[in-house]
């Protein structure tokens, strides 16, 4: 069988021509009435000339041909078909391409996104939110539980550094003080207590080691919130009081309120009052010979007037039983409070008295160590102990005053006497000159 408008060869069960797309007419298929082929498209060939071999299509004049006519007009809506759905598959064709290209382009962005290792939230209650912006009231981004990891992407000198959190794609700020670099540190928060010495102080450190700075000081029975433990040895703490979160000895806490404690130390306090009091039931006042032991030489230290020895641990005019001037030494006997117990080789008597007024080194014994407070500006601090802190002020020595040193072996703090202010403490060392 042949094509009725192209004249190629087809199969006897061919339905449309391989070559031109024309539909096939076979002979026992009716004839099409002749409306439709007024209706049919003329096929022509390249000069508007009637098609070749086999003579259907139009003839010059655009009459009908004899035949295959309606197979003309199939031919050409047919052809119009698979370009339509040539054009539909190429449209969607396009989409998948330009999906696949932005999807590309999409994992290439998150795969390049530069991070400076890797974090875990830890000591937050519930939630921690992470923010749009470096700015606690800008927009929550996501939120995170603990232990949950995020990787650093910014340090930046706030409270907020910038992170990115893979599973969600996202990045923001977060609080830094609820990261860890080390998962095994990861914990809930808890509430520890300070359980030190009383009136010593436990310093809040920046780096988990004795070497880090300090970033504050915490007392007996302070609250503290444990929010991390990196080793055995410190926690990560934050300290509400002091505003301040660092690294403080995990020995130096307790889960119990110190309450407790202190009231075992008043118990203590006064069971030593009263083994005092058996003690001075037995002591000896006034006129004795010099006693055979006893625990140190001191000095009498006072400005003007003396010093009196007693015979009770009171400032009272009642209970004096004798006058120490200044330089007098006496043998201290037993020194555990403020009233020692004492030998005066001068009045040859035992009694109290206070140990405010000794040193162990008379100050009027050598002009050879006097020296003078020596800074360029504001002042010399007295202090009643050998560290730096504004707490254990007594007096301001101003620049070029007069230091007695009584006693330079205790290191940097040496202990003086300013006749200037009339007292007795230790100072900078490095602060003063010949």
């Amino acid at each position: 069988m042949k094509c009725a408008n192209c004249g190629r060869e087809l199969p006897d069960s061919a339905a449309f021509c391989s070559n031109c797309g024309a539909s096939v007419q076979r002979p026992d298929q009716t004839n099409i009435n002749e409306s439709q082929m007024q209706k049919a498209e003329p096929v022509t060939n390249n000069y508007g000339s009637p098609a070749g071999q086999g003579g259907p299509g139009m003839n010059t004049y655009g009459n009908p041909a004899e035949q295959g006519g309606p197979a003309a007009g199939k031919a050409s809506g047919s052809g119009k078909n698979k370009i339509l759905i040539a054009a539909i598959a190429g449209v969607l064709v396009l989409i998948a391409v330009v999906a696949g290209v932005l999807l590309t382009l999409g994992r290439k962005g998150a795969e390049e996104v530069v991070t400076l290792g890797d974090y875990y939230v830890t000591g937050c209650k519930e939630i921690i939110k992470v923010r749009e912006e470096e700015d606690k009231d800008s927009k929550v981004v996501t939120k995170l539980e603990n232990g949950e990891k995020v990787s650093l992407m910014e340090k930046s000198g706030g409270n907020y550094w910038k992170v990115y959190i893979e599973a969600e794609e996202v990045t923001g700020y977060i609080d830094h003080y609820y990261l860890t670099d080390d998962r095994e540190a990861v914990m809930d928060p808890v509430v520890r207590y300070v359980d030190i010495k009383k009136d010593a102080t436990l310093s809040i450190l920046s780096t988990p080691d004795e070497d880090g700075a300090a970033l504050g000081m915490v007392k007996r029975g302070d609250e503290v919130t444990v929010l991390a433990k990196p080793d055995d040895t410190y926690a990560y703490i934050y300290a509400a009081e002091e505003s301040a979160y660092g690294y403080v000895e995990q020995s130096k806490l307790s889960e119990e309120e110190v309450k407790e404690e202190a009231k075992k130390e008043k118990e203590k306090e006064t069971d030593d009052k009263k083994e005092d009091k058996s003690q001075a039931a037995a002591d000896v006042f006034g006129p004795g010979s010099p006693p055979a032991n006893y625990e140190g030489v001191y000095y009498v230290n006072v400005a003007t007037g003396y010093l009196a020895l007693r015979n009770a641990k009171a400032f009272d005019a009642s209970n004096e039983i004798g006058k120490m001037y200044n330089g007098d030494y006496v043998q201290a006997i037993r020194t555990n409070e403020l009233y020692w117990y004492v030998y005066s080789p001068s009045l040859g008597a035992y009694g109290y008295t206070n140990s405010e007024y000794l040193v162990s080194r008379s100050a009027s014994s050598s002009r050879s160590n006097v020296y003078y407070a020596s800074v360029a500006s504001g002042y010399l601090a007295l202090r009643n102990a050998q560290a730096y802190d504004a707490s254990n002020e007594i007096g301001k020595i101003a620049n070029g005053q007069e230091v007695d040193v009584i006693d330079s072996s205790t290191g940097t703090y040496w202990y003086v006497y300013v006749p200037a202010l009339s007292k007795y403490g230790y100072v900078n060392s490095e602060h003063l000159r010949k």
